[in-house]
């Protein structure tokens, strides 16, 4: 068989990817190692859509809050101790100096994806809804800090005091001391929005193959032949968006891609009357609440945890108690789901988009890290751009495959 296109990955990048491609007329094949699309990372996470949180998980502060945190288990972020992350970490630190210039490039980015997203509602049942984002801090000096990144972003923000802020979400908590509110920002229900964008694609003739595992991928000249366990494909194209197991596969036809696996976690609660109506950030609590048809979800934390899909019980403790602590009404409240899952972060926390050098049958989209559902339909428009030859409409210089050199050779 020979597809124009073969995309491994049904998450939310790869199913974008197989809807902008098929819209484009080409012969798409999209492979996806899970019973469903949606049964990775893209799943589970809060679904926010919001360009104010462009910030990469490289940046000054991750790196001084990181030596208080990676060995507490229960922390917002941590590191589960392990040799092969080493090379990882040495390059997450390097990173953390060129911040604002991978925050501005990330934002560009949301900024257009928000508006792409807001589209695909209108069309699709993606769950999209515009009712903003709403930061919320119990510190003086978090909120300070909160208001000097929206005075900096250029983006459309409304700063609260406290009573205001409860005015404006009467589920904060009593110890909100104030908030920064970005109405143009939105949300989806996550695997509302997988579910769509794929029965979209496969309504336009996209040939949509579930449980199917990549094995290995192998360079034939330009090419890359896709050895599956239901066969081989010979792709002009292969798009390679298999998050956090992106890596892997890269390294079988030699391109060094880095990746972690940062385990986020989030708890779905039953709903109540009462519960916020706009998705929360809960800021010293490092957790976020988003409210979804028929739950609350409670989603955070970033474990480095390699392919370890095993769920921590502190953990997720600790994401519904930052919930707890943050909002009104939560205590006691019935536990509908726990999940865990692994977004595939680079060690500058920019995502990877391109074509790697010496290669040109292969293009990657992955390394999202927290914001694959947010960035999906850009980079499904940028993948669908650089298969047809076009100029990108956005800088992909920034999230060029060959910004990393592997330290040792492949082999």
């Amino acid at each position: 068989m020979r597809p124009d296109v073969a995309i491994i990955g049904g998450g939310a990048v790869g199913a974008a990817c197989a809807l902008e491609l098929v819209r484009r007329g080409a012969e798409v094949t999209l492979l996806e190692r899970g019973p469903e699309l949606g049964s990775g990372c893209s799943a589970g996470n809060a679904g926010l859509i919001c360009p104010s949180h462009s910030t990469p998980i490289s940046n000054p502060a991750a790196v001084r809050n990181g030596f208080r945190w990676m060995l507490d288990s229960a922390s917002p972020f941590y590191l589960k101790p392990r040799p092969a992350a080493v090379p990882w970490l040495v390059r997450f630190l390097l990173a953390a100096r060129r911040a604002q210039a991978g925050a501005r490039a990330i934002r560009a980015l949301s900024v257009a994806s928000l508006e792409l997203h807001a589209e695909l509602g209108h069309e699709l049942d993606t769950g999209f809804e515009r009712r903003g984002v709403l930061n919320a801090y119990v510190t003086e000096e978090s909120y300070a800090a909160g208001r000097r990144e929206a005075q900096s972003s250029g983006l459309a923000f409304e700063a609260l005091e406290g009573d205001k802020a409860l005015a404006l979400e009467p589920a904060l908590g009593p110890r909100t001391l104030g908030a920064v509110y970005y109405p143009q920002e939105a949300h989806v229900d996550p695997l509302r929005c997988v579910r769509a964008l794929g029965a979209a694609a496969a309504a336009k003739g996209a040939d949509i193959r579930t449980d199917v595992e990549v094995r290995r991928l192998r360079r034939e000249g330009d090419r890359v032949v896709i050895e599956a366990s239901d066969g081989t494909l010979r792709p002009e194209t292969v798009v390679l968006a298999a998050g956090a197991w992106s890596g892997a596969l890269a390294r079988t036809v030699d391109v060094y891609l880095p990746l972690e696996g940062g385990k986020g976690y989030h708890v779905d609660l039953e709903s109540a009357e009462g519960d916020p109506r706009i998705p929360t950030w809960l800021q010293e609590s490092w957790a976020i609440a988003t409210p979804l048809p028929g739950r609350l979800r409670l989603a955070g934390t970033l474990e480095l945890a390699g392919l370890d899909l095993t769920i921590n019980s502190r953990r997720a403790d600790a994401v519904r108690d930052g919930g707890v602590r943050g909002l009104r009404g939560l205590e006691g409240r019935r536990v509908i789901d726990v999940w865990a899952g692994l977004r595939p972060c680079t060690p500058d926390g920019l995502p990877v988009i391109g074509r790697p050098k010496g290669l040109p049958g292969l293009l990657l989209a992955t390394g999202h890290a927290m914001k694959g559902v947010s960035l999906a339909p850009v980079s499904a428009k940028l993948v669908g751009e650089l298969v047809a030859g076009e100029t990108p409409n956005q800088d992909v210089a920034p999230f060029r495959p060959d910004r990393f050199r592997p330290l040792l050779p492949l082999r």
